[in-house]
This record gives structure tokens, sequence and C-alpha cells, in this order.
């Protein structure tokens, strides 16, 4: 198991030169602004993003989120569906080519949802992302636009379901052969429906029919711990994807972020301040047979941080550090 630099939206020295001072040299990037992304990913924007990684000695271990635009239509069987198909496959071959072994990725067309994007509800002031279906239902939505539709109604999710068999039978056999990895992340919130569209993603089993229905060593979960946390049930759902997906070797990487509630309302916090013992999440991962890697996730906003929130990810990424080393010679006085 390791621990990378996570949700980096660029090429940033300061970030990149952070992450080394702290002894930390695996990075995974979410939406880099700073990568050419019209329509698809080419291959040369890819290798120069790459290669500008590179001058700072860090390893990238995953890009997370193509921009809805690439899959859209694919995600909801609109026409124009198979050229979009074709584009993602071409941006798989560029990961590949470029050395990045991991795409983390989403099936959900109305993408993340809030209510409340920056709620100061959190400790002593602390903003925190915040969802109430309540509000929800009422048209409220606090996210930025990501590009998310909200404009097509698919109430059925088992259209959905042909649509994703009908995307993944194509990408993966590229993954496969380009030897990168998908990472599918749960639908965020965990909900059946949000604006017209179902959700697939928001509970174990869903994951279950997709490892069936795929069959293939380059997929897997992206595992979303706040998310996973967030469903009907709360942590439970944590440890049981670990006990079920860690030993099949089906974990890819995690994202480690705490949440107060589940569906239908929940808000952030900080790690330690929510659904489960961060301690005892690293733990279970550690002895699950999980050799992928974590990354800090969402954080709260406090006094002074800037928008990608480098103070509490400084402090999450020393957090899970420690659990990690404090674990790892647990194990080594067992021994002794």
């Amino acid at each position: 198991m390791r621990l990378a630099y996570g949700q980096i939206r660029s090429v940033d020295k300061e970030i990149l030169t952070n992450a080394r001072q702290m002894g930390i040299d695996r990075v995974q990037f979410n939406l880099p602004c700073d990568l050419p992304a019209d329509g698809l990913w080419k291959y040369e924007d890819m290798a120069r993003f790459k290669d500008a990684c590179d001058r700072y000695g860090v390893i990238v271990e995953a890009m997370e989120n193509m921009p809805i635009s690439f899959y859209d239509k694919a995600m909801l069987g609109l026409e124009g569906r198979d050229r979009q198909i074709e584009n993602v496959c071409e941006s798989i071959r560029s990961l590949g080519r470029a050395g990045i072994p991991v795409l983390g990725y989403h099936f959900s067309p109305s993408f993340v949802w809030r209510t409340d994007n920056h709620a100061p509800v959190g400790r002593y002031g602390a903003t925190v992302q915040a969802f109430d279906l309540g509000l929800q239902e009422q048209g409220v939505d606090d996210m930025a636009d990501f590009g998310q539709r909200r404009d097509v109604a698919v109430p059925d999710a088992e259209l959905l379901w042909e649509n994703f068999e009908y995307f993944m039978k194509r990408v993966i056999p590229v993954a496969e052969e380009y030897h990168v990895t998908m990472a599918l992340h749960p639908d965020d919130p965990p909900v059946k429906s949000l604006s017209g569209i179902a959700r697939m993603f928001i509970n174990l089993d869903s994951y279950k029919r997709a490892e069936a229905m795929i069959d293939s060593p380059n997929w897997g979960l992206l595992f979303c711990i706040g998310t996973f946390s967030q469903m009907e049930g709360g942590a439970r759902n944590i440890f049981d994807a670990i006990e079920y997906f860690g030993p099949r070797k089906k974990l890819v990487y995690a994202h480690m972020r705490d949440v107060q509630g589940t569906v239908p309302r929940f808000r952030e916090c900080f790690l330690g301040e929510g659904n489960f013992d961060p301690f005892e999440v690293v733990y279970k991962l550690m002895h699950s047979g999980f050799d992928g890697f974590l990354v800090s996730d969402h954080v709260p906003g406090i006094e002074g941080d800037r928008e990608w929130g480098h103070k509490v990810r400084y402090a999450d990424t020393a957090y899970i550090k420690g659990l990690m080393e404090a674990i790892e010679k647990m194990e080594a006085m067992k021994q002794a």
C-alpha cells in the first residue's frame, strides 16, 4: 500500500515540490487544467504533461475524471456515442503510451451534487460540502459547472446499465492492450435518481454486478471511502467492500474522506470526525491484500487556505502517513 498526493489540478511547482519535501514521490491528478482536452487526450499533450511531472521526480499514479464532454453521449446512449467511445479509447492509448497506469472515471451523467458547497458548519467555522435530498428535490444545486448533464431524463437505471455495458465492452480491450487499469468511482451522492437521471453505483451489489459484466484484470474500484460511508448502512459499506474486493485485487486506489451522516442527508468533515475510524480503515486495507494507493480527497475549507486546500491536504497526508507507519511498526513488533 502506498501514499500519494492527490486531486491535483495542474503541474503546480509548489504542490509537487511540497510533496517531495514531505517524502512523497507519487501523485494523482484530477481534471488537470493544463492538459488540453478537445474531445480527447492526445498522446503528444499527455507526454508533455508527464515530462513536466518527471522533472519533479514524481510518479504519476493515476489520472482521474475525463471531462464529461468526452463521453456524456456514451453514458446517456445518445447519437454520437460511438465517436465519443473511440475518442475515449484514444485517450486511454495516450495514457498507456505516456506511462500513466490508471484512469479513474465515473459513469454518472449528472456527476457529483451538493446542495451547499461551502457550508460553514465544520469545526470552528470551517466550510464543508453538504447534501440534503429534500433541498435537491426543490432544485438546490451548489456545484460548479463541470459539464454535468441536467437536461436529459433517463429514469430507468437498466437503460444506463445497457449503456455502461456497451461502453465498457469497447474500451476495456484497449485498456488491456495499453496496460491501463480503469477504476470506477461510485455515484456521489449515492441516491437512486437525481434531476431525472437514474444513478447506478450506489451500493456494493452494483459493483458486484459490474465486475461480473466486465471480467477483466484491468478494471476495479476507485474506492471512495467517503462515498461508501454515505450509502445506506454507513461505515459498514466500507468494511464490506474491503472484505469482498480487497482479496480479489479490485480496489485500485482509495480516496480518504470523512463524512457525517448518510443519504438522504450528510455533510463532509475532517478525518476522524465522521462515520468511520480512519485507523480501522487503514488497518483493514493493509490486511486485505490492497496494493494500491491512498490519497486525501475533498477537504474542509479553513481560514487562510487556498482553493485547493493546501493546509488541510498537508495535514491529511501527514495523518494518513502516520497511520500507515504506526500499523507497520505494530506488525513488526508482533513479529519481534
